[in-house]
């Protein structure tokens, strides 16, 4: 694409940028492909966001955010207040920065333009590829199906299984074993025949609602200690926040509607519920992580009471 008079590309900086007062920032959508948008540096991230779904003629907004990694390499949804420039500056590992769905829904039929129903399949395919919503290789074979049909359509030469073994059909762990690969795609090749005559959103709608009944769909999680300094999973899902403990012990969950307030103090995150007039507290690995994971759980406790009872 061709950068705006004035503007010069330059390895050596961070950002792509002749003036001091703008910057080019790179955004990869959830296709893979690259865009970039000239802004001021003052630019906030809803103004980016904004810009993206400017381009992607997207309505529906209210789903999706942007993220980065930080220098932990670790994903962080970006603070859509504050200018995008100083938070990437301040915490992240490189200046791309990445579209995505942030707050998932109890059922796609939610989802009124196609073309959010079409960003909101390629994630949750995302998802599933790179491992972040676990499934059997039954589950894979079956939204592989669906995918191939969804993508590629009618042709009988993707019949072939050569032609489909060129494509990544199944969660990034299972490439390393060709025998997996190989007997997987075999049953691809099978079960796709059924799907025939779909058309791409028709494919694409039965695929979402596979993956929104799995274990794992839109989670959020990170690594901390509870009060008896125990290594847990603490988490956020549709329904609340989730404490998954490593020694078997049964998870638990605190509803959205159980839950008043969250806090943060240091690398302390404490939940307020609203029937108790004590508040539970996690440790987190530092303080920036106490302080994301504060304010993008109380973005969702907000997002998801109102979502629920709007249904």
């Amino acid at each position: 694409m061709p950068l705006p008079f004035g503007l010069k590309l330059k390895r050596t900086r961070r950002y792509t940028v002749s003036s001091k007062s703008c910057l080019v920032t790179r955004i990869q959508l959830l296709n893979g492909e690259y865009v970039e948008f000239t802004l001021s540096v003052e630019s906030t991230g809803q103004e980016c966001l904004e810009a993206v779904a400017q381009r992607l003629e997207l309505r529906e907004i209210t789903y999706f955010s942007l993220w980065y990694y930080n220098k932990q390499n670790q994903q962080r949804w970006i603070d859509l207040e504050k200018p995008l420039k100083k938070q990437l500056d301040k915490y992240g590992l490189e200046p791309t920065v990445y579209f995505g769905v942030v707050f998932y829904v109890s059922s796609v039929t939610q989802l009124q333009q196609e073309i959010t129903r079409y960003q909101y399949y390629l994630q949750l395919k995302k998802d599933v590829l790179e491992g972040r919503i676990p499934c059997s290789i039954e589950q894979a074979i079956h939204l592989a199906s669906l995918a191939v049909q969804a993508d590629l359509g009618d042709f009988n030469r993707y019949d072939s299984q050569e032609f489909l073994q060129k494509i990544v059909l199944f969660p990034m762990p299972w490439i390393q074993d060709e025998r997996v690969v190989e007997e997987a795609t075999q049953k691809v090749t099978v079960l796709y025949q059924n799907y025939r005559g779909l058309s791409a959103p028709e494919a694409e709608l039965l695929y979402m609602q596979e993956v929104e009944k799995m274990e794992g769909y839109g989670e959020e999680s990170v690594q901390a200690k509870d009060a008896q300094s125990t290594d847990v999973i603490i988490g956020s899902c549709l329904d609340g926040i989730f404490v998954k403990h490593k020694n078997g012990k049964a998870p638990l969950i605190f509803r959205w509607n159980d839950i008043n307030n969250m806090t943060h103090n240091k690398s302390f995150f404490a939940l307020e519920l609203a029937n108790k007039e004590d508040t539970i507290q996690f440790q987190t690995e530092d303080m920036e992580t106490s302080k994301y994971v504060c304010r993008m759980w109380l973005a969702r406790h907000k997002f998801y009471k109102i979502n629920n009872s709007s249904l």
